[in-house]
């Protein structure tokens, strides 16, 4: 979708600058230089951010606190996956890959055993992560 919206700005930057309409085209390159400029920012401040929450989350861990989850997995881009505890870089762009290839993820577990996270790890990221309509798991009967 956003592949199709920067197609479009630009046909209609060209547009302008067929038609001599320039006065209408330097504003449109500022805000799209503008843009340009701030993606690199704002997948900082999401890991910034998803840094915080998982740290705060283990602090009400550790204090008996409730969490609830945070981190979408089928949604999430591979650098907020990144940031789960036992998660590195290579394996979050592969679980990503892997969704895009075969589809969302039915349930966490799936998630977790595709990438084969270590037990120290699982309970951490089933506190803060979830998958969004869950499918029950094949071998349970539902209750």
């Amino acid at each position: 979708m956003r592949f199709i919206f920067v197609l479009i700005y630009l046909f209609v930057m060209i547009y302008f600058i067929v038609r001599g309409l320039y006065f209408a085209f330097i504003p449109m390159l500022i805000i799209a230089l503008g843009f340009i400029c701030y993606l690199p920012v704002h997948k900082e401040n999401i890991i910034r951010a998803t840094k915080k929450k998982l740290i705060e989350a283990q602090k009400k861990k550790q204090q008996g606190q409730i969490i609830k989850p945070f981190i979408e997995i089928n949604s999430s881009p591979w650098y907020v996956l990144a940031e789960l505890p036992g998660i590195s870089v290579d394996m979050a762009k592969r679980a990503v890959q892997l969704r895009k290839e075969n589809g969302p993820y039915p349930c966490l577990d799936v998630f977790l055993s595709v990438l084969n996270i270590k037990h120290v790890y699982l309970e951490h990221i089933r506190a803060v992560a979830y998958v969004k309509n869950e499918v029950p798991p094949i071998n349970k009967k539902p209750t």
